[in-house]
């Protein structure tokens, strides 16, 4: 556990020496679902990922405003593991809270790698999520939210990945989840990387149905040392579908000691 400035987190760590590497996990899920990637990132690297508040561990935490609450743990994180810099990975609502972090401290960034993000936001449709999870309860959010983060193929197989995604929802409470989705209003980044000069990667999955190819190849052309990919048949909770094609992804953009 760590303690931050309101609250503490759950951690989970992989390796002990190497390039440190810090990773955010998307709405409504929680740090283990970097499970499947974590050894293969471990390898000449020290790697954490910790439970984003409102999430998991960090379940009871004072709920967000802006993303820039949860930018600021980001750095309260890293303060607590003595890395004045790490190579940030961030996917789908921990990308915007990356995006957030590096246009208000790039110092902090070795590195930035965007996952199945955006880099603006869509106030109708994330104020309709929070307030359908008030009205009608988290249960009522589950299917829906299953249907635009796996492939058919996987929820017809009904895999561990999308198991564990719709318990990750039906766990969540309806006022955390809210909090979420009205932070993720607030995210206010677009074109503002254009300043930032570490490393930047953007993955694109393929079959990601809430994350065009074309607005994240946008994405990484205003970043000035932005690479972008698209993983052909990849969803958008990335790593609980396909962890190998991300787990090769990142490992190949990150150094290693």
């Amino acid at each position: 556990m760590l303690t931050l400035d309101d609250h503490q987190t759950g951690l989970l760590q992989r390796g002990t020496s190497g390039p440190p590497v810090v990773l955010l996990h998307s709405l409504g899920s929680d740090k283990r679902m970097w499970e499947l990637v974590l050894d293969q990132l471990a390898k000449g690297r020290r790697v954490f990922a910790y439970d984003l508040r409102g999430h998991g561990e960090a379940a009871g935490a004072p709920h967000p405003e802006r993303l820039t609450d949860l930018a600021h743990d980001l750095f309260a994180v890293l303060d607590a593991l003595e890395l004045d810099a790490a190579h940030i990975v961030g996917l789908s609502y921990g990308g915007g809270i990356a995006q957030t972090a590096a246009v208000e401290a790039p110092e902090r960034f070795a590195s930035l790698a965007l996952l199945a993000t955006t880099d603006r936001p869509f106030p109708d449709v994330f104020e309709h999520r929070a307030a359908a999870a008030e009205a009608g309860g988290m249960e009522a959010q589950v299917e829906e939210s299953i249907e635009r983060w796996f492939t058919p193929e996987a929820i017809a197989a009904q895999t561990e990945g999308v198991r564990f995604a719709r318990e990750g929802v039906r766990a969540m409470e309806p006022a955390a989840w809210a909090a979420a989705w009205r932070a993720m209003k607030t995210l206010d980044v677009q074109g503002k990387l254009a300043s930032f000069t570490a490393p930047a990667l953007v993955v694109a999955g393929g079959a990601d149905l809430p994350g065009t190819a074309d607005l994240l190849r946008s994405l990484a052309d205003g970043i000035p040392q932005g690479q972008f990919i698209e993983l052909p048949g990849v969803p958008h909770l990335q790593t609980l579908e396909r962890p190998e094609l991300i787990a090769a992804a990142l490992d190949a953009f990150l150094p290693r000691e």
